[in-house]
């Protein structure tokens, strides 16, 4: 019985110990993951940005041009110019919501990966404290 309690004892110190170094690997992970994401959704705000500007840039003179051709303003050759400005500025603006909506998923995936990186601390600190609170080993 001696025997297999001090077995038991053994199996439960290697656990804490292989425990341990998974957690330090884990956490370290977890920060590159989350230095990953941080990054990732920095360039994604630029470009997303950058997108919406430029349809708001677009949309200005495509306004004009379809104001100019409803008063029968229009050359021939500035309705060209004004289907082509329309089929760029659906395009952009296409690609602007697609990218919106890309950022705030992977926003929402940085969130999530933060919670998981504060419950695996806590779960040490937990860990921590009920490793401390135990009697020591009586041997």
């Amino acid at each position: 019985m001696a025997k297999e309690n001090d077995i038991k004892e053994e199996l439960l110190k290697q656990m804490d110990s292989e425990s341990h170094e998974k957690a330090e690997t884990h956490a370290s992970s977890l920060d590159e993951i989350i230095a990953k994401d941080r990054a990732r959704i920095k360039r994604l705000k630029w470009a997303t940005v950058i997108s919406w500007v430029l349809v708001a840039f677009c949309l200005i003179p495509a306004a004009f041009l379809e104001h100019a051709r409803r008063s029968a303003a229009v050359i021939p050759s500035e309705l060209v110019v004004l289907s082509t400005l329309a089929v760029a500025l659906r395009a952009l603006l296409l690609i602007a919501v697609i990218l919106t909506i890309s950022l705030y998923i992977r926003s929402r995936t940085l969130t999530i990966h933060q919670i998981q990186a504060r419950l695996a601390n806590i779960e040490e600190l937990l860990k921590k404290m009920s490793q401390d609170k135990q009697p020591p080993d009586k041997t």
